[in-house]
């Protein structure tokens, strides 16, 4: 039996970096129109999944430019923001195999929280918290290109939480593409969420939400309902593949919102080294762990929005555990692994 704590939010979506080189521009101040909701989860181990990330409705602020990249002006769809754009900055991130792609960050500012990024700070920030054992960095640790990488630090205990918060470029649209360079030292045992990937839905304030992350050593691929009010219920597909261990592993990952010829959103699909893997036969979660529950409605997106990379633990973490991650990417078409 799983017990869930809900904390809530408000989050404004600015304007961020869009090109190959740019780095995504920080949240902006909070909007009063509408307002998003975290939850976290404490189990057994018993499997199954939690709710995780944030909501948002529409709000406008300027953006920023780091020192890695570049800032644009323009407009969100339906439900998004709009912004003002910055400067260009210096010293572009241009990543390994980011051709093609509308967001690249290689992290070779190599400071501890890149430029245009945001770490959460509860309650009043969107995002799962900065709480427990270990930190995120950016380190010269280990490295996929380059000197730099983002460093899941030491993660150790119940629920240790750390992860980094950035808005995507306006008018990114209904389909995203993402790919990153990760190096895991362990797999957790229990669920674990590395990235999460927020999408607006047609006439609606509603902010849902795709997660790639780990379970008993596998990937999971889950569909979030929006925040507030709960998260839930969610969508799980837990992989047949498992996760790989101390060797850069390049995982691509496709969240299709817009789904051409079917009614709602369609499924994650994740790929490890180029070959796509396989799930395990999805289920419902909801709090009550009632089984057989038939797949939730998954509504059907405008534009992708937000994102937020690191390790979120809903549960403790077995082991003491190093994630280094390098090279992330996002576009609307694939951008692969290779140069």
């Amino acid at each position: 039996m799983r017990a869930a704590v809900f904390r809530s939010f408000a989050l404004t979506l600015a304007a961020a970096a869009s090109a190959c080189s740019g780095t995504p521009s920080s949240p902006g101040a909070a909007s009063t129109a509408g307002a998003a909701g975290v939850s976290s989860a404490a189990g057994n181990g018993s499997g199954g999944s939690s709710a995780g990330s944030a909501g948002a409705s529409a709000g406008a602020a300027p953006g920023g430019a780091g020192a890695g990249g570049a800032v644009t002006a323009g407009s969100s769809g339906a439900g998004g923001a709009a912004g003002a754009g910055g400067g260009a900055g210096t010293g572009g991130a241009v990543g390994t195999g980011c051709k093609g792609a509308t967001v690249c960050y290689d992290f070779e500012e190599c400071v501890a929280t890149p430029a245009g990024w945001t770490v959460p700070n509860y309650p009043t920030d969107p995002g799962e918290g900065n709480q427990g054992a270990g930190s995120l960095l950016v380190d010269k640790e280990k490295a996929h290109s380059g000197m730099c990488s983002l460093h899941m630090k030491d993660f150790s205990g119940e629920q240790p939480q750390h992860a980094l918060l950035a808005n995507l470029p306006p008018n990114f649209g209904p389909v995203l593409w993402g790919r990153a360079w990760v190096f895991n030292t362990a797999a957790p045992t229990e669920h674990g969420a590395l990235i999460k990937l927020r999408y607006t839905v047609p006439n609606s304030t509603d902010v849902d939400w795709y997660e790639v992350g780990y379970e008993k050593q596998n990937y999971d691929g889950i569909w979030h309902s929006p925040l507030p009010p709960s998260g839930l219920p969610e969508w799980v597909l837990r992989s047949n593949t498992t996760v790989l261990l101390n060797a850069w592993t390049c995982v691509e990952w496709l969240f299709d919102t817009q789904n051409d010829g079917k009614p709602e959103a369609a499924d994650p699909r994740i790929w490890q080294d180029g070959q796509e893997v396989t799930f395990q036969p999805g289920f419902e979660y909801d709090l009550t762990n009632t089984k057989g529950l038939p797949r939730p409605v998954t509504p059907k997106g405008t534009d992708f929005v937000a994102m937020e990379v690191g390790l979120t633990m809903y549960h403790a973490i077995d082991t003491k555990t190093n994630i280094y991650m390098d090279d992330l990417a996002f576009g609307k078409q694939r951008i692969g692994c290779n140069p």
